[in-house]
């Protein structure tokens, strides 16, 4: 019997074995089979997937269709004036957004023409009176109906007053960057006022006045309890309450940080609440999201134009920083524009500064270019001694070792300056001194970027009703010119006047005051000696003076919209700049308009409208531009290459004109205050000097500055001394000389009188 039970344990252990062999083998072989499908990899996948996302409905906040909801707190009477200002300003274009205006329609203009926008819809809620103060029911219950109607169709949901402005941009890309799948309660905190506002140690509610965000989870769990909440006030503040409930029903408070008290914007002011937004800081305006209040509609749409036109200007300096990252690139790589010449670099060593392009010229540094070098080698310095500071280390003294300077006109003046730093630090408890070597680049920019906006609508109007936003209209730009002969000079004005401004369709005019020759005088003058010929109407011109009135009268019936004429001065009139100036500029009708006095020989860009306009301010302010001047071109281009364009601005091309005064924009209002200019002159020179005296007499600021969009070109000069003063001869001399070229090239000039060995180093 012992015998046949160990035999039975025996058979049972071997029937164990076995099956454990036989699971062993099989679960070896379901193993290899599902680790080399790619089941197994999409479950790491998705595995990593869920570590990284503990929450995988996180990933629903990134859906670029996320919608946003917005319930406007409004009323009857407002609904033409507040409401609409709104969707004619920051809610007009709302893609992904949808806006609902709670206010009583019955006897409004909005309601019997459909509202101002057709996707907006006005709701009127039942039970609730339009103007009941305080506003608990209303507000609860428009909560209540996005819960009831909206859920599941928005991720987001703002309770928002009608007064407040939303950057609907800013407020998308801040929202898509939030799980709406979470309990959020988004505002400026609130603490209450005092006791009576029951808000224990620790609790806190969003202010209703800047916006009050939640998200669809919180929603889901706040919605039932609207009705229980209202049941139980403590307060008349709405916002208090809605706080109160929402920590009731959800456990969850209002947003505590820095940041929200920046996005939520409140216009506090003297220790109160501004019912209107009149001024704002521009940080201000750049971190903020929704922006409370402006009760009167015309700031409403002043403030609108006031964002956009900082997010034009961040544009257009987003832009000009990508440009210059382009201009970076190596040219194998991209190439933006054709080949330009290159940027010549001048080594400075001590006071004096090296040309690279002529042959190791010294010459001493001029003042303006000392005290900006001295500038960017200070904040270089001031650079170092902070780094320094952040490694322990004191900077004890300074110096610079050398420094290189290049000056681009599209770029600005550029310093690259080597710093020698001797500074002191404490090694194993001894002081040591110690140097170290950086380089500094610095630019300097030749003028900023600025955007300019005139208001759509004057604050000073008591008119609360809006109707409709004025066009922008630009004032009006007459170019006034004084003329005697020079026709192949004109025809050239003329037609880069018409490609510049009339095939365009820019608001310009152009009056010529043109002086008769001497033989056409002595004939008209035989006829009748009064005769004033202010019209082609009143002789026949011939020669030169044919040529110039042809040319106005096609352009006149090409482009009617324009002005352009010509004022033929009286016979025998000696040739004055300034009587032919102040003749054209009595001939503009407007006094709100603006004069430009410029000369046949000018070139112009289209910019140069924008900046005439931009820098000349009607009773304060005129603009002279400093222009660009050209050598002689049989000169400096007898062995260079001719550049293909009049706006080429390289330093044998030209130089600027900052001593000169002959071009001027202001208003024609100013210039009458001035008196105009000394008519007792004739001939070339001073009436400009004598009308910038005047202007600054008259109490207007002058805005002198660097004027890429006008070029003059190259004439040679007649500077007689029988028909010139003292003055004048010399004063044309010299302008005569300083259009030959430039100064280093006089220089070999004077060196080597042999033109052809000039020109030719001057090349190398």
């Amino acid at each position: 019997m012992k015998l046949m039970r160990t035999l039975r344990k025996c058979r049972d252990i071997e029937k164990l074995v076995y099956r454990f062999i036989i699971s062993v083998v099989v679960g070896f072989g379901i193993g290899v089979c599902f680790f080399s499908s790619d089941k197994l990899i999409r479950f790491q996948i998705r595995s990593r997937f869920l570590c990284q996302n503990r929450d995988a409905t996180d990933t629903l906040y990134r859906n670029d269709t996320f919608l946003i909801y917005i319930g406007m707190m409004s009323t009857r009477q407002q609904l033409d004036k507040r409401a609409s200002a709104a969707l004619l300003t920051w809610a007009k274009q709302h893609a992904n957004v949808e806006i609902e205006i709670f206010a009583s329609t019955s006897k409004t203009e909005s309601a019997r023409k459909g509202f101002i926008d057709k996707n907006v819809r006005i709701i009127q809620l039942p039970g609730v009176s339009d103007n009941a103060y305080p506003s608990q029911k209303k507000s609860f219950s428009m909560i209540k109906h996005m819960y009831d109607q909206h859920l599941d169709r928005f991720n987001w949901f703002i309770r928002l007053d009608d007064d407040a402005y939303v950057d609907l941009d800013k407020l998308r890309i801040i929202l898509s960057r939030v799980n709406s799948t979470k309990r959020w309660y988004v505002g400026n905190a609130g603490y209450g006022k005092n006791k009576a506002d029951f808000i224990s140690k620790g609790d806190n509610y969003c202010m209703g006045g800047s916006g009050v965000i939640l998200s669809r989870e919180l929603l889901r769990h706040l919605g039932p309890g609207m009705k229980d909440c209202l049941q139980s006030l403590y307060t008349e503040h709405e916002d208090v309450e809605l706080g109160r409930c929402v920590r009731k029903m959800t456990g969850v408070k209002c947003t505590e940080s820095w940041q929200t008290t920046k996005i939520f914007y409140q216009n506090f002011k003297d220790h109160s609440y501004a019912p209107n937004i009149e001024t704002i800081e521009s940080d201000k305006i750049d971190n903020g999201m929704i922006f409370h209040a402006n009760k009167e509609p015309k700031y409403q749409i002043n403030f609108h134009t006031l964002l956009l036109k900082r997010k034009i200007a961040w544009s257009i300096d987003r832009i000009s920083k990508l440009e210059r990252e382009i201009d970076a690139m190596p040219s194998s790589v991209y190439q933006l524009r054709q080949p330009q010449s290159p940027v010549e670099w001048n080594s400075i060593v001590g006071r004096f500064m090296f040309k690279s392009d002529e042959n190791n010229l010294v010459r001493e540094m001029q003042g303006n270019i000392k005290n900006v070098v001295t500038e960017a080698t200070n904040k270089g310095i001031q650079f170092l001694k902070e780094f320094l500071k952040t490694q322990k280390k004191t900077l004890k003294s300074a110096s610079l070792i050398q420094c290189y300077q290049s000056t681009d006109p599209s770029h600005g003046f550029r310093v690259v300056s080597h710093v020698l730093g001797k500074f002191t630090q404490f090694v194993n408890h001894r002081k040591v001194k110690r140097g170290v070597k950086r380089t500094f680049i610095t630019t300097q920019h030749f003028s900023r970027n600025f955007v300019f906006w005139e208001e759509a609508i004057s604050l000073g109007s008591t008119d609360n009703k809006l109707t409709s936003i004025p066009q922008r209209k630009e004032p009006t730009v007459n170019f006034l010119m004084a003329l005697s002969g020079r026709p192949t000079n004109f025809i050239r004005f003329v037609h880069n006047f018409e490609s510049t401004f009339l095939a365009r369709g820019e608001n310009v005019n152009l009056v010529v005051a043109y002086f008769l020759s001497k033989s056409t005088s002595d004939k008209l003058e035989s006829q009748d000696e009064n005769i004033l010929l202010n019209n082609v109407e009143d002789y026949v011109p011939n020669g030169d003076e044919q040529l110039i009135s042809d040319s106005l009268q096609n352009l006149q019936r090409a482009y009617p919209r324009s002005k352009l004429e010509v004022l033929f001065m009286k016979p025998g009139t000696d040739f004055s700049r300034g009587l032919g100036l102040q003749t054209a500029a009595e001939h503009v009708t407007s006094d709100d308009e603006l004069l430009f006095f410029c000369d046949v020989d000018l070139v112009f860009a289209p910019e140069i409208l924008l900046h005439i306009r931009r820098n000349t301010i009607q009773g304060e302010q005129v603009y002279y531009p400093t222009f660009f001047s050209q050598y002689d071109p049989k000169v400096v281009y007898q062995h260079r290459e001719k550049p293909n364009s009049y706006f080429s601005f390289d330093e044998y091309d030209g130089f600027w004109r900052i001593y000169s005064y002959g071009m001027v924009a202001m208003y024609k209002r100013d210039f009458l205050n001035t008196k105009g200019f000394d008519l007792s002159i004739v001939g070339w020179g001073l009436e400009d000097l004598y009308l910038a005296n005047s202007v600054l007499r008259s109490g207007l600021r002058v805005f002198k500055s660097t004027e890429p969009a006008e070029v003059h070109a190259f004439h040679d000069k007649k500077c007689d001394s029988t028909t010139l003063s003292e003055k004048q001869y010399t004063d044309c001399l010299r302008s005569r000389a300083g259009h030959f070229g430039p100064k280093p090239f006089l220089l070999k000039k004077w060196e080597d009188p042999d033109i052809d060995a000039v020109l030719n180093a001057a090349v190398l």
